[in-house]
């Protein structure tokens, strides 16, 4: 195994591994909750209760928010591309489903393997540049 090129290529590859991840914990940071605390633990006396702007008050950390928005640009940015589809759904397989290796991948996609690699490595460069990276 060759070892990256860059410092930072092992670290984009984790963002983007880590997306789906991320955005189910956003989403459950922002579900409001509609059942009442039925813990038995005494909860604030003489404060109301808002759900909707508790809800809006959770977010991810920092770096979080960071990562995730740089992976979302990437995937904006790429939609709009030719074969922006494809390039997605090469993306899906190699790194959020993980059922396919990049090769696997150019073959499902029915594209040469070169041209998988250079899709997947203009999505690594694009959400490193996003991220502030490059």
């Amino acid at each position: 195994m060759s070892s990256p090129r860059y410092d930072w290529w092992p670290y984009v590859k984790g963002m983007i591994r880590r997306y789906p991840e991320l955005c189910a914990r956003q989403e459950e940071l922002r579900r409001t909750k509609m059942s009442p605390n039925l813990t038995g633990m005494p909860g604030a006396h003489g404060q109301t209760s808002d759900p909707v702007a508790d809800a809006a008050l959770r977010e991810l950390p920092e770096i979080n928010r960071r990562e995730l928005e740089a992976v979302r640009q990437a995937i904006e940015e790429t939609r709009t591309l030719p074969n922006g589809e494809e390039r997605l759904e090469m993306v899906r397989l190699v790194f959020w489903k993980k059922t396919h290796t990049l090769e696997g991948a150019a073959i499902k996609c029915y594209i040469s393997y070169p041209t998988a690699k250079r899709w997947h490595k203009e999505f690594i460069l694009l959400v490193g540049e996003n991220f502030g990276l490059l």
